[in-house]
């Protein structure tokens, strides 16, 4: 329907134009038949001027003579130039083009109009169809006095020639319209094909934009969505690499976070190729931070480049400042790898929608990675709490037996904690506690999870480790600890001891609340045989079976 509806308006103009046309030329049909009837009378009456101007001068005296010989003889009579002589009762008395036999048979002249007007006002016109020569004629007609006689006399044209001659030029006229009304739909036509081919092939760009447009807000929908449901950053690494070269397209980035204590900027995020430039630098060495906008390597009215991108030279750079609530968290870079590349509008509006939800999904981890370690962790020493440790150690047990593998469990305890605590004080205490937790920490691997039960009572979980790793491990801490030098305010606080026991899952349980006890078991007899010692549990209880066999 909407494609006959345009077809409709395609063809206005053009029938529009054939109206027009129709009407112009009958209008000028009608002018130009005005202009032949007007140019024939002028012409008509200019030559029975010339007669009537003969007739006076000759004056002849129409009753003696012979009329039809008087103004057949004149200079304008001829064929087509027919004169005729009427005298007041309306008698043709003489005709130019007649003979006298011929005279007698015609009519009566009184009721011709050209007659009765000439007579009445001295001149007379009409045009009428000639049943005798079968054309229009064009009849002029004037009164006169020949020889003290009244007389009309009339002179008649055939409109022919001029009518002709009009019939030529309108047929002209009429064929050069039909041209320019075939040439004007032709060249509509094509002009129309034209458009049609343009606008489809514009509206399928339209549509290719707007396909698109639909796929990069759906990817950012995406990224915000999988940003805000990360845990940590590792997640939202894995998000990112996935999903941002999808967005911005084949372009290196990376997003560099600002550490707590806000003189340093850490690249944990990127993506593409492994990021070429500085991995940590200092706020002063990106121009995007200083001026508190993006900044463009290379655009219209600069050349210059961040300190922290000197290792790609001259290549495009741009940096972009993540903020959150008021405060810029970091920075995202984006390298396009050549000079003097031209970063179009789109490109930089979806860089910047990338850098909104970066900066709004990295303040949330952030703020969500400082409430989990609350959660989870004991706030004077910033070991995990006892709620992380029965957690992890349930996690370990499943994983260790999911994968066929040992886990150990080293239960800690100070020793002589509480007579520390009563000769220099719970500052001293605490300080101490800080130290050994500190210790713990720098000793430990990766996937050790060490743990502040409550007071002086430590644990630390470690995965993927045999009764002999997980003893020798512990002895070290004990070796680590005893060389330990404490000094509080400049008073010597003395050396410490820890007492350690071990326990090994599967070997000895595979229950979370029985390993507790059988490291504690372990704990126990380490302090009974004299502290500042490690022993697995397992061997401490062949040792007491091999007591009780010797006793007996």
């Amino acid at each position: 329907m909407t494609s006959i509806i345009d077809r409709k308006w395609q063809l206005f103009p053009i029938v529009t134009l054939i109206v027009t046309m129709a009407l112009g030329l009958n209008y000028f049909k009608i002018t130009l038949e005005k202009w032949v009837e007007a140019s024939m009378t002028g012409y008509a009456q200019s030559l029975l001027s010339d007669i009537t101007y003969e007739i006076e001068e000759d004056n002849p005296d129409f009753l003696t003579i012979s009329i039809d010989d008087y103004i057949g003889h004149l200079t304008q009579a001829s064929a087509d130039q027919r004169i005729t002589v009427i005298d007041p009762n309306g008698i043709v008395v003489g005709d130019s083009s007649l003979s006298a036999r011929a005279l007698s048979g015609l009519d009566n002249h009184g009721n011709r109009p050209e007659f009765n007007e000439a007579w009445e006002n001295g001149t007379g016109k009409a045009i009428r169809y000639s049943q005798t020569q079968q054309v229009d004629l064009l009849y002029v007609a004037k009164k006169l006095y020949v020889s003290g006689n009244e007389y009309v006399i009339r002179l008649s044209l055939p409109l022919h020639l001029l009518g002709k001659m009009a019939q030529h030029l309108m047929a002209i006229l009429v064929v050069l319209a039909v041209a320019s009304v075939a040439l004007l739909a032709t060249s509509s036509y094509i002009s129309n094909r034209q458009i049609t081919a343009r606008v489809q092939k514009e509206q399928g760009l339209q549509e290719e934009r707007i396909a698109q447009r639909t796929y990069e807000i759906e990817l950012l929908h995406r990224l915000a969505n999988m940003l805000a449901a990360c845990k940590s950053i590792s997640e939202a690494q894995d998000v990112v690499a996935d999903l941002i070269p999808r967005i911005l397209g084949d372009i290196n980035g990376s997003v560099a976070i600002m550490r707590s204590s806000r003189n340093i900027l850490e690249v944990k995020l990127d993506w593409g190729q492994p990021w070429p430039a500085a991995h940590t630098y200092a706020p002063e060495e990106c121009w995007s931070l200083r001026k508190g906008k993006f900044h463009l390597t290379h655009d219209d009215f600069h050349c210059i480049s961040c300190a922290h991108m000197s290792a790609v030279g001259d290549d495009q750079t741009m940096c972009i400042p993540l903020t959150a609530h008021g405060n810029t968290i970091g920075m995202l870079h984006l390298y396009f790898g050549e000079p003097n590349v031209s970063v179009d509008q789109h490109t930089r509006q979806l860089a910047f929608t990338v850098a909104e939800h970066l900066g709004l999904a990295l303040a949330n981890l952030n703020m969500q990675e400082k409430l989990r370690f609350q959660a989870v962790s004991d706030p004077l020493t910033g070991l995990y709490n006892r709620r992380h440790f029965e957690e992890q150690l349930d996690m370990a047990l499943l994983n260790a037996e999911r994968d066929g593998e040992e886990m150990s469990l080293l239960m800690l305890d100070l020793d002589h904690f509480k007579r520390f605590n009563d000769n220099f004080g719970h500052d001293a205490g605490d300080y101490v506690l800080k130290t050994i937790s500190n210790l713990l920490l720098e000793h430990a691997s990766s996937n050790d999870i060490v743990c502040r039960l409550g007071g002086e009572e430590l644990a630390i979980i470690v995965p993927n480790s045999n009764a002999e790793q997980a003893l020798t491990y512990a002895k070290s801490i004990c070796d680590k600890v005893r060389e330990l030098h404490l000094e509080m305010k400049g008073l010597s606080l003395g050396r410490l001891g820890v007492s350690i026991g071990v326990a090994q899952a599967p070997t000895d349980t595979n229950d979370a609340e029985q390993l507790i006890k059988c490291a504690d078991i372990a704990l126990y007899d380490a302090k009974e045989q004299g502290r500042d010692r490690a022993i697995h549990y397992a061997k401490s209880l062949e040792q007491k079976k091999k007591a009780q066999l010797s006793s007996v």
